[in-house]
């Protein structure tokens, strides 16, 4: 996990560091360069030459920096300035000047403006790794000028490493202008920064580690909110040990309910999600009419059937039908498919109100905790909406939702104790806890049934005795993780939920 912190704390920390534990601005920037282009060699130590595009502000200087570092290896290195050279200014001139004075026969220092379009291209061919110190986390805009045509022109088939945070996306938001880098590594400083870990701009960014700038991010940073990003690396240290000894009993029970005339295949798809995500009991609780062609869909399941009459559920007949497997049950899961008859609002007031183990509410048990009526607020209840459903939730519009997602998950904490809001950058939010996006996913998802299988798996963590909060952050990145298995078998298209599941244990085990 890696956290990803506003761009205006990162530049706060940095006065910190010089005012109150008194580093050096050009120390920090030395320090800054100099473990860059330790990082650097390190990922790419047949590189023999460098490309380094360097801007006018201080992440130019911290290219300047890690240039001396790669001479004094005895590599070759070619400066490309973005401006006039006497248009550098502070630490940044004093890095340049430093560069300068070397005089080294391996180094080439040029100005951008003397080049042609041609010489910008050659240049960017010939070298072993490019590197971009154009822009750093306090530009804003899209790249104008020199800049925007170094962008357009230097292009590599070879290693791309961005300095701080690939020039061209808006650090805040995350949002890419035109043109912008896409970088191979970004080796940001400090810590990273808030844009990074949303989608485009995490792609742009390729695998980001952090350098050293010569003070701990604990101690300038302490009090400032993160978001923290979560990938498929850190399931396990959230997942518990499976003895050699275990039994299906102590693997956990869930209990399902879902289902109606239209949609009977949504809670049958949450209890195979359930049961490939490793629960030891799964009970599906159906409207009596789908008893039968369940068996034959998923016989590793329980089922039980809920009275119907006219295709509806019988009021009091869900809590009649679970009273004799709410004690092996630890977690429910409501809503895959309920529909949304007034008898299926019955069905989720009840266990809302009476369920007294962890409840994740999905689908269209969603619809009825919207609107004016909505219920008392559960600590122990989750949610795992999609746009169009946090929409509703909300009583703002689904393109609102996707504008502003952390604000959106956040908000819907007002009704349960941790909210899911699915999609690209899959949110992640509980009270008291850093919000945190699943980083990893593919189109392969985008499918029916898909969130059913999700909110199954979520469910079957619950009830093994994970917090809810660890249920859904693991739940969701083995999810992302599956589509990602699947699109690399099989490509984007023609994903059956079904088959999600069934490579859930890949990505979990």
């Amino acid at each position: 996990m890696m956290n990803y912190y506003d761009p205006e704390h990162i530049r706060e920390a940095d006065v910190l560091a010089v005012e109150k534990y008194g580093v050096s601005s050009l120390s920090l920037m030395e320090n800054a360069g100099t473990n860059a282009a330790r990082e650097v060699l390190k990922r790419y130590p047949d590189a023999l030459s460098f490309l380094i595009l360097a801007g006018p502000g201080n992440n130019g200087g911290d290219g300047f920096v890690a240039a001396r570092a790669f001479l004094s290896k005895g590599l070759g290195v070619t400066v490309i300035l973005s401006s006039d050279i006497d248009a550098y200014r502070g630490d940044a001139k004093i890095s340049l000047d430093s560069l300068i004075r070397l005089k080294d026969q391996n180094c080439t220092i040029k100005c951008s403006c003397d080049l042609s379009d041609r010489e910008l291209r050659e240049a960017s061919a010939t070298a072993d790794c490019m590197i971009d110190s154009l822009l750093g986390t306090g530009s804003k805009g899209a790249p104008r000028g020199e800049v925007e045509r170094l962008i357009r022109l230097c292009k590599s088939n070879r290693a791309v490493v961005a300095f701080d945070i690939p020039s061209g996306i808006d650090p805040m938001t995350g949002k890419i202008y035109d043109p912008c880098v896409k970088a191979d590594l970004t080796v940001t400083f400090l810590a990273a920064k808030w844009g990074m870990c949303f989608s485009p701009a995490y792609e742009n960014c390729g695998t980001v580690v952090t350098a050293d700038i010569g003070i701990s991010p604990d101690k300038v940073l302490a009090d400032k909110e993160s978001i923290l990003s979560f990938v498929k690396e850190d399931i396990r240290q959230f997942l518990p040990v499976v003895q050699r000894d275990i039994h299906k009993g102590k693997r956990g029970g869930l209990l399902v309910v879902g289902g109606s005339v239209n949609y009977r295949g949504a809670p049958l798809l949450a209890g195979l999600g359930a049961l490939r995500s490793g629960a030891g009991l799964v009970v599906l609780a159906l409207p009596d009419f789908m008893i039968d062609s369940a068996s034959l869909f998923l016989p590793e399941a329980i089922l039980v059937p809920l009275k119907t009459k006219g295709d509806e559920i019988l009021p009091g007949s869900a809590a009649e039908a679970v009273l004799a497997w709410e004690k092996r049950c630890g977690a429910c899961v409501i809503g895959p498919g309920l529909g949304r008859s007034a008898s299926s609002g019955s069905v989720i007031e009840w266990f809302w109100k009476n369920w007294n183990k962890p409840l994740l509410v999905d689908g269209d048990g969603l619809y009825f905790l919207s609107g004016d009526n909505k219920p008392a607020y559960r600590e122990d209840a989750a949610l795992t909406p999609h746009s169009g459903e946090a929409a509703l939730l909300l009583g703002i519009t689904p393109e609102e939702v996707n504008m502003a997602r952390m604000e959106a998950a956040s908000s819907m904490l007002q009704i349960a104790g941790t909210v899911l809001l699915k999609g690209m950058d899959t949110v992640v939010c509980s009270k008291g806890k850093k919000i945190t996006i699943i980083k990893d996913g593919s189109p392969s998802l985008s499918v029916p049934g898909s969130g059913d299988v999700l909110s199954g798996a979520a469910g079957a963590m619950m009830a093994s005795g994970m917090p809810i909060r660890d249920a859904l952050l693991v739940a969701a990145s083995a999810h992302a993780a599956a589509g990602s298995l699947l699109e690399k078998k099989y490509g984007v298209r023609g994903t059956l939920a079904r088959e999600i599941a069934d490579a859930l244990p890949f990505a979990l085990n």
